[in-house]
């Protein structure tokens, strides 16, 4: 969770800025692939979205996904659906 909030997560915006990757592009919807992309648009990733929504009180934001304590499972929940670490 650290690493999404600071953006030094192995999503490829940051690989791509150290060098690890050629593109920072997300292979699914050719944007750059940031945390705020893996969390709240990448199309690759709608389904496991769902429960993340419901359990975030308020819109989906950075600071109201990851900074909330009481989604902390669900944003754990979505990593480990997504299979992307």
């Amino acid at each position: 969770l650290t690493q999404l909030r600071c953006g030094h997560a192995g999503l490829n915006a940051y690989l791509a800025r150290i060098r690890a990757v050629d593109s920072p592009l997300c292979a699914k919807c050719l944007l750059p692939e940031t945390p705020a992309h893996y969390l709240f648009t990448c199309r690759r990733y709608t389904a496991a979205r769902h429960a993340l929504r419901q359990a975030v009180n308020g819109p989906l934001s950075l600071r109201n996904t990851l900074g909330n304590v009481k989604a902390r499972a669900a944003v754990l929940e979505y990593i480990r659906a997504t299979g992307r670490f």
